[in-house]
């Protein structure tokens, strides 16, 4: 199926203008459940309950009320939210280009493709390429059903993706939160966790070789069910122990990840040698693998 754009919009900056088109770059698969009767399995309704007047309540009665404070509300109608929201004339107005590593990811919330549009191919193609070449990403405002977003532009695969971000003050304080500031690592740890980091590290991140476990439990359930055979329980994960001591800890971490290359080095040296003989002045001698080899060849 052709991907479909949800809205059409214009990148702006300077006196340059790039329409552009938006599509969704990500669908959730996560497992949902609904709530049903369990006397004849049916989908149930929520209704609109009124704990003041005890009774249930149709949804033409409701109206908007914004919290001032705790239990105080004042009421809005939709005219006056209607003139509350921002214009939407679908430019994404550029306000500045960063380093894409200047933009921490917790700021990053959706995600949007940004298609070109048959006229404006060469100039969005020149921005893209101009961003990617400089490593730069563009911050602008954009307005989506209302309200208004700060969006991050940015190179993506030829092409440039949009990313709403959070505002700044909707991030939540982290003052409270201990982050061991007052712990001294040992150069030596720190040597040791820079190792096992290094013997776990790959050039590019791949996402397919991560999967859904548990969506994918739920719908091979889901089919046994169907099929009408029995729901087995998945064997249950072995806890893991807890970590006492750092350099111990690490140690073991890095000997288990050589352990099988040191096997198989240590079986290719044995395999490789030859038994110690004694020289005629009696002093040992190791021939390898290798070295009788040459010698063969020679004759």
């Amino acid at each position: 199926m052709a991907a479909r754009s949800i809205a059409n919009a214009n990148i702006s900056f300077g006196l340059v203008s790039i329409p552009v088109q938006l599509y969704t770059a990500t669908a959730s698969k996560s497992v949902r459940f609904h709530q049903l009767h369990a006397k004849d399995k049916s989908r149930i309704n929520y209704k609109i309950y009124c704990p003041k007047d005890d009774a249930i309540i149709d949804r033409s009665e409701l109206v908007k009320g914004f919290e001032v404070e705790k239990g105080q509300f004042v009421i809005f109608t939709e005219e006056e939210l209607d003139a509350l929201e921002a214009r939407d004339d679908h430019s994404i107005e550029i306000s500045e280009f960063v380093p894409l590593a200047s933009v921490d990811p917790v700021y990053f919330e959706t995600s949007y493709h940004l298609g070109c549009e048959g006229a404006s191919a060469r100039a969005y193609k020149l921005l893209a390429d101009a961003m990617e070449s400089t490593e730069r990403v563009a911050l602008a405002h954009f307005t989506m059903r209302g309200k208004e977003h700060l969006v991050l532009v940015r190179p993506y695969e030829k092409g440039l993706m949009m990313h709403t971000i959070y505002y700044a003050d909707e991030l939540r304080r982290i003052s409270d939160v201990d982050r061991a500031a007052s712990v001294e690592v040992k150069q030596t740890e720190l040597d040791l966790a820079k190792r096992l980091i290094d013997e776990l590290t790959h050039e590019n991140f791949d996402p397919v070789k991560y999967h859904d476990n548990y969506r994918e439990r739920v719908i091979e359930a889901a089919n046994r069910k169907v099929a009408g055979r029995e729901v087995t329980e998945a064997a249950p994960e072995a806890k893991k122990a807890q970590v006492i001591d750092l350099m111990s800890a690490l140690k073991a971490s890095l000997e288990k990840r050589g352990a099988k290359h040191g096997a198989s080095e240590a079986e290719e040296k044995s395999e490789g040698e030859k038994p110690a003989t004694r020289t005629k002045s009696g002093a040992r001698s190791t021939v390898t693998g290798r070295e009788k080899r040459s010698a063969t060849a020679k004759r």
